[in-house]
């Protein structure tokens, strides 16, 4: 038996939600978390053990015991725990924001997770690990994952676990298992889908589902306290724009089921607005980003357009955007 790999050193758990630890493999185990105990078998494949809700407090260890030897996590906490995910201004790093180098901090109770791919081949490949946040190096932090972490553990004093899940120009269809729009009816030609499905650069992640296996697959079915979605660029064909509502109420859907909240808190960043791109099909994702919020339970939308550049698809500007990212969690 083995843990998953997000289980590690400097984790952050969710406060007030159960706390499960999973992993893969046959055998037996014990495992040890502020000051309980739970066995677990496993006939192989996956197993998962839960641990009831805790408040805020750390640092704790997590003690695992099984056939093969002891593993002993350290410095966990119990926080926040956000998931950042979308495309490439979810992607965005801090280092090329507008954010003055000499603002970036220091602050150990903020960690980062990242799914995010390394070109070490031609293949997906997973950072490992839980990361303090270093000052000398926040500049690799998504810059809305650090802001918005920042924000809200000043507000509020407790630790933050921000975990990134993001592809620039990734479009919905990778986000859900594969075959899940064709089951709603959803069979677009290739002439009616954004250009980014089809790239030569961008095809690698863009396939059916794609994204889904790899990238959100590592985090299920972790603890969260929300989920933080900016994404739909890559949508904004005139046919595909008319049914990103439709597909991203779906994706909230599977992803509640797989993250085992049905509740569990949406935060929708709207696309900002951009000059070469002021047409239908990009307002049409707008504005089904705007209307999903009255339509679908625990979901907030937060709207960009009048604190973001409107000549640059990546608008460096986002301190005042994380602020209202802020704000829409924590109300």
């Amino acid at each position: 038996m083995k843990l998953n790999a997000i289980f590690a050193s400097n984790m952050v758990f969710a406060a007030n939600k159960p706390i499960r630890v999973y992993g893969e493999g046959a055998g037996n185990a014990e495992i040890s978390f502020a000051g309980k105990v739970i066995n677990a078998n496993s006939n192989g494949g996956f197993w998962m053990v839960e641990f009831p809700e805790m408040g805020y407090g750390g640092p704790y260890e997590l003690t695992f015991k099984s056939e093969t030897g002891t593993v002993i996590l350290s410095d966990i906490y119990v926080g926040e725990v956000y998931l950042f995910a979308g495309q490439s201004n979810m992607q965005f790093k801090l280092n090329e924001s507008l954010t003055p180098k000499e603002n970036y901090e220091t602050n150990e109770l903020m960690r980062l997770y990242s799914t995010e791919r390394i070109e070490k081949t031609d293949r997906f490949t997973p950072n490992d690990g839980w990361v303090k946040c270093l000052a000398e190096q926040a500049g690799d932090w998504s810059a809305i994952g650090y802001l918005v972490s920042r924000h809200i553990c000043k507000e509020k004093g407790v630790a933050i676990g921000a975990i990134v899940c993001y592809q620039g120009a990734s479009v919905i269809e990778s986000w859900v298992p594969a075959g899940t729009f064709g089951k709603l009816g959803i069979n677009l030609l290739p002439e009616e889908k954004h250009q980014d499905h089809f790239l030569d650069i961008f095809s690698e992640w863009n396939g059916d589902g794609t994204l889904y296996s790899f990238a959100f697959s590592q985090i299920t079915p972790y603890s969260l306290s929300a989920v933080v979605w900016y994404q739909g660029e890559s949508d904004t064909s005139l046919t595909e724009s008319k049914l990103y509502k439709t597909e991203l109420t779906e994706m909230i859907k599977i992803w509640r089921a797989d993250l085992k909240n049905d509740s569990l808190p949406f935060v929708i960043v709207q696309i900002a607005d951009f000059e070469p791109r002021d047409d239908e099909g990009w307002h049409t994702v707008q504005k089904a980003q705007a209307e999903i919020q009255h339509e679908v339970d625990f979901v907030k939308t937060v709207i960009s357009a009048d604190v973001c550049e409107k000549d640059n698809i990546h608008p460096p500007t986002k301190d005042i955007l994380s602020e209202r990212i802020a704000k829409a969690l924590t109300e």
